[in-house]
């Protein structure tokens, strides 16, 4: 792989010093990138949409929804955390952020080890009432419960003129 660096260098340096018209370049067909050349990068290219892939796919089965509970008057954040536990799954809320964060970690007889985590990081609406936020799980469904502040009614004074 340094050979090949070195050589895409020598050649970049050589056909930049020549003489000759930049739009009619042979830097592409010159011997050194051959197929086995550009394989290479084709490769590493789809190694790297696998590992991209595989991120992306990493929370499978981790699945949210946000809605608003007009019977009850509450936000709600539902995240659907198969296999998870309460004592696996950590919620806080700092200011006007809840951040909710699931990690969990399972091994067997035959030292077979899989780790499982999300995370969701939400912005908490003006109106939601931090100290009363409330949690379940059942059924491999967070429930996350945030109730909406009541509005205080305008009040109108009479300003005395001096």
């Amino acid at each position: 792989m340094m050979k090949k660096t070195l050589a895409i260098i020598t050649l970049l340096a050589s056909t930049t010093l020549s003489a000759h018209d930049p739009y009619h370049s042979n830097f592409f067909n010159h011997s050194m990138l051959n197929k086995n050349f550009w394989s290479d990068f084709h490769q590493q290219f789809q190694q790297f949409d696998h590992q991209i892939n595989k991120l992306q796919h990493s929370g499978g089965n981790i699945q949210s929804k946000q809605y608003f509970d007009k019977n009850n008057n509450n936000y709600v954040v539902e995240i659907k955390a198969l296999g998870f536990n309460k004592s696996d799954v950590n919620i806080s809320n700092t200011q006007n952020t809840l951040t909710i964060k699931g990690y969990k970690k399972t091994s067997n007889k035959k030292n077979t080890h899989s780790e499982s985590s999300f995370s969701h990081v939400l912005t908490l609406p003006m109106d939601g009432d931090t100290n009363n936020i409330v949690a379940d799980l059942k059924n491999g469904i967070l429930k996350v419960s945030i109730p909406k502040l009541k509005q205080p009614k305008p009040q109108s004074r009479k300003i005395h003129i001096q």
